[in-house]
């Protein structure tokens, strides 16, 4: 078995186990035997269970995150980047693995904060932080103002993506939290870019020096 192999079956198995036990009843000797690798093995591959944790978030978020960070240095490419990871985002949250997951994993927290912080860090920290980059590459290009931090802008648009959906469905209020993704996630990115993008300056401004007599 090669390296990669061992790693993507460990991590296979981690996920599985993590589904069927809850995060604190598996343990290395546990996903050794189910993984049919070695203890050594494990350790080869990660630090310990949380990192373990770690692993299986950022492959499950994968499945939305781009490989190459877009190119967001004007509004056109900002917002058509905003609303692409956007929909992706939604859709995956849609899935019943991740609502599952998500409920596994705010359980367990609640007894052991630092599993709640690696998988808060994996998850959605990191996704602020794809978010981030983003608005900052639009804000160095004077397209988006700089008043405000990217990463709170990020927050804004995350928390407008979201809603309560995850909410309502946490409280058994509905089944899938939601419905006209595309829909929700243009309204979201639209509200966002509203806010920060720098307004272009009138035509009939242009060209103006300082000296006319009325500026």
């Amino acid at each position: 078995m090669s390296k990669q192999q061992s790693y993507d079956r460990i991590l296979h198995t981690a996920r599985r186990l993590f589904f069927e036990h809850g995060f604190e009843k598996v343990s290395t000797d546990l996903l050794a035997r189910e993984a049919a690798v070695s203890k050594a093995s494990i350790y080869r591959h990660f630090e310990n269970m949380a990192d373990i944790l770690r692993c299986v978030t950022e492959a499950e978020a994968v499945q939305f995150r781009e490989v190459t960070p877009p190119k967001t240095e004007t509004i056109p490419e900002l917002r058509e980047a905003l609303i692409q990871y956007g929909t992706k985002l939604l859709t995956f949250l849609n899935a019943a693995d991740t609502m599952e997951f998500a409920r596994l994993m705010h359980e367990e927290a609640r007894g052991n904060p630092h599993i709640g912080q690696t998988f808060f860090d994996a998850a959605y920290g990191q996704t602020q932080k794809d978010f981030a980059l983003m608005f900052h590459a639009a804000q160095t290009q004077g397209a988006l103002s700089d008043a405000t931090d990217p990463m709170d802008i990020a927050e804004d648009l995350i928390c407008l993506l979201e809603g309560l959906g995850m909410v309502r469905v946490q409280l058994g209020v509905i089944k899938v939290p939601y419905v006209d993704i595309e829909k929700r996630t243009t309204r979201a990115v639209a509200t966002i870019l509203n806010m920060h993008e720098v307004a272009p300056k009138p035509a009939s401004d242009k060209g103006r020096s300082s000296h006319d007599p009325d500026l």
